[in-house]
């Protein structure tokens, strides 16, 4: 049993139907990560995943899913807490921050967002890192991640 209330339920359901582009009520399996952000989670893609039953990829283009399967989904990633913090974000980043002025390589940090961990395309990395370079080509770390969480 999933504890959301009638509002939050009804707010879950709005979103769902964003995403159902037939209008029959279901979505594809690789559209319940896109539901979750939608509606305030950060799964990773293992997260999502995982609570799908860890799907074959070519399952994830051609499975569908129901607006009940959202909800115990969302219940378990909701419960995850292991969520990072702002300064766990910037911990990380200062790893690349050879100068020590709270800065990064515009560059290297397209890089890294491209490579290391989560998989991450190098037009979302465009749309994260637009406007956060400065003219000298560097990111300030603290400053972006501000702007993402």
């Amino acid at each position: 049993m999933c504890d959301f209330t009638e509002d939050q339920t009804a707010e879950f359901k709005e979103a769902f139907q964003l995403f159902d582009r037939i209008g029959d009520g279901k979505i594809l399996c690789n559209q319940y990560g896109d539901v979750m952000r939608a509606l305030g989670q950060n799964p990773t893609n293992t997260e999502v995943l995982k609570v799908l039953g860890n799907p074959k990829s070519n399952e994830m283009n051609v499975k569908v899913l129901e607006f009940e399967h959202l909800l115990p989904i969302l219940q378990t990633v909701a419960k995850n807490k292991d969520q990072g913090t702002y300064e766990d974000y910037v911990e990380g980043l200062q790893v690349f921050d050879k100068e020590g002025n709270g800065t990064v390589m515009g560059v290297e940090f397209w890089l890294v967002l491209v490579t290391l961990g989560e998989k991450i395309t190098e037009e979302e990395v465009e749309v994260l890192v637009a406007g956060n370079e400065g003219s000298n080509g560097c990111i300030n770390y603290e400053a972006f991640v501000r702007h993402i969480l």
